[in-house]
């Protein structure tokens, strides 16, 4: 009697073949976003806000204070459980992860106006505290998108797939919050390079609504 051969399973895709594949899945496709809505205030607010104060002229001592703000992202560990267990009222019908991610942008993107509105030069104050607030939202974002990661991680979009697309994400927007806001700043005001990129959150938000 003749053996049969077992079927030999179909080669598994790699590289930007996988990537387009898996962005065709909505849980996947929503990940990018959240990614670049993720690298995107990190890379406006810790770096790129330091060249805005270093060209108008503000001191290098007061720099380095208001980089401070980066202990946020530090210490976010220290609310994190809040966000795990505190459902927010009106918003906790859109899930309760959703609703922190959709409540974080919302308040990355008024921190955006807030700081384009500002004259560093002579509100160096209420400047800081916009900057403060914005990174605290950002942080508190990390924390949501990562725990709807692991959430919706299921056999089709691995959480291990999701932590790869998040970081493509999140790469993509280092680039647009630096190099590019970088190259917009010397073609219009800072105020408008900070409103364009809370534009690109709004647009984020769209998706965050739309997240499974």
């Amino acid at each position: 009697m003749a053996s049969t051969a077992p079927a030999e399973k179909p080669a598994r895709p790699k590289g930007w073949k996988l990537l387009r594949i898996a962005l065709q899945k909505r849980k996947s496709a929503t990940m990018l976003g959240f990614g670049f809505s993720s690298g995107l205030p990190y890379a406006l607010l810790i770096g790129t806000l330091n060249a805005w104060l270093g060209e108008v002229g503000i001191k290098l001592a007061t720099i380095g204070v208001l980089s401070w703000i980066g202990l946020s992202y530090s210490f976010k560990f220290l609310w994190s459980p809040l966000v795990d267990r505190f459902h927010l009222p009106l918003l906790d019908r859109l899930g309760r992860r959703k609703s922190w991610i959709i409540l974080c942008q919302a308040v990355l993107i008024l921190g955006f106006a807030g700081l384009a509105a500002t004259n560093p030069v002579t509100s160096i104050g209420q400047f800081a505290i916009f900057a403060f607030i914005a990174a605290l939202a950002s942080a508190t974002q990390d924390v949501a998108v990562d725990a709807w990661r692991i959430d919706v991680a299921d056999e089709e979009s691995p959480v291990e797939l999701l932590s790869a697309i998040y970081q493509f994400g999140y790469r993509i927007a280092s680039i647009v919050g630096g190099a590019l806001a970088l190259l917009l700043a010397a073609r219009m005001t800072w105020g408008s390079v900070y409103l364009l990129m809370g534009v690109l959150l709004a647009l984020i938000m769209i998706v965050t609504l739309r997240a499974p």
